[in-house]
C-alpha cells in the first residue's frame, strides 16, 4: 500500500481474485468501492489504502477476499506481492504501539519492514465507517 509493504496471514485469505467488475453502492462511504459477485455471493469491496489513510490512487485489478464469520469481504489493494512462508513464532515481530491503527506488529524480513495487518482492528475500523455512513 503506497510505499509500504503490508501482510496478511494466509489463514485469513479465502482467495485472490482478478478483474471482477465492482458495482457501485449508492450512499456508502468512499472507503467502500462497491460490491462484486464472488461465486454467486454479493461481497463488499473495501478500498484498503484509503481506509488506512493512504492517498486515493490507482488500484490493482486484484482483490483479496478474506474469510470472515459474518461473510466474505474483498480488499482492493495497490499491488500484490508473492506469498512467503514465515514462522511467526521464530520471527522478529515488534508489537505495534498504537491501539488505533490496524497493525498487529512489524516484521523484519532480511532488512525489509513488513507491517502485519490486524484483521480484528481492521474490522472494527470498517464497522465504524459503516455506522457513520448509515447513521447507526
Amino acid at each position: 500500500l503506497g510505499p509500504e509493504v503490508y501482510a496478511l496471514e494466509l489463514a485469513d485469505v479465502q482467495e485472490v481474485v482478478e478483474q471482477l467488475t465492482v458495482h457501485p453502492i449508492p450512499g456508502v462511504s468512499q472507503t467502500i468501492l462497491g460490491a462484486i459477485n464472488f461465486h454467486g455471493r454479493i461481497v463488499p469491496v473495501i478500498d484498503l489504502p484509503q481506509l488506512l489513510g493512504f492517498p486515493v490512487g490507482e488500484r490493482s485489478g486484484r482483490m483479496i477476499v478474506l474469510i470472515d464469520e459474518q461473510g466474505p469481504v474483498a480488499l482492493a489493494i495497490d499491488q500484490l506481492q508473492r506469498v512467503i512462508s514465515l514462522d511467526l513464532a521464530h520471527s522478529t515481530l515488534s508489537q505495534s504501539e498504537s491501539e488505533q491503527d490496524c497493525i498487529r506488529g512489524v516484521l523484519d524480513l532480511n532488512g525489509k519492514m513488513i507491517s502485519l495487518l490486524d484483521l480484528e482492528r481492521l474490522r472494527l475500523v470498517l464497522d465504524q465507517v459503516c455506522r457513520e455512513t448509515t447513521g447507526g
